[in-house]
């Protein structure tokens, strides 16, 4: 559970944007309102089919539950996934935890240059700590693979 530390802290970040000033879907609401309280199996019975509608922000909540086994057996394999549905829609938090889940090889392959990439792109919506990580995992890569790297972030493209 050590782990979740640094995790709670982005996913009560998303928790928050969920509820604040977006004006999202009162069921994200509701969800958000549960997991706050600890009823994380109605969070789950709300975030759960809203990601699979490809609601970007319940896919986040969802990876964070199946990364930390609240009310879903833990599973990094199902956390990245959700993570990277997340992020290929643009999600910065998505985007970070999924280079965290490269950079440590839990439920994907670890992969310094994936991890670089989507450190990259948190850290182009003003992500610090991604921008932080992404530098130091630049020390590791060889400059082609950063050129080729960078040549794919400039292409890269929301869904």
């Amino acid at each position: 559970m050590k782990k979740c530390t640094a995790y709670l802290m982005l996913f009560l970040f998303s928790l928050l944007f969920a509820t604040g000033c977006c004006k999202k879907e009162l069921d994200i609401k509701e969800a958000s309102k549960a997991y706050l309280r600890g009823d994380y199996k109605a969070a789950a019975e709300i975030f759960l089919p809203k990601a699979e509608t490809g609601d970007a922000e319940a896919q986040v909540n969802i990876a964070f539950m199946y990364y930390c086994g609240m009310h879903v057996n833990q599973d990094f394999v199902k956390a990245a996934q959700w993570y990277k549905k997340a992020a290929d829609r643009n999600h910065p938090n998505a985007q970070f935890s999924l280079a965290t889940l490269y950079e440590n090889g839990e439920g994907v392959e670890q992969d310094i240059e994936e991890a670089y990439f989507w450190y990259s792109l948190a850290e182009r919506q003003g992500d610090e700590d991604a921008k932080r990580s992404r530098i130091e995992l630049e020390q590791k890569i060889s400059k082609d693979h950063i050129k080729y790297l960078k040549d794919r972030l400039s292409k890269w493209q929301p869904l």
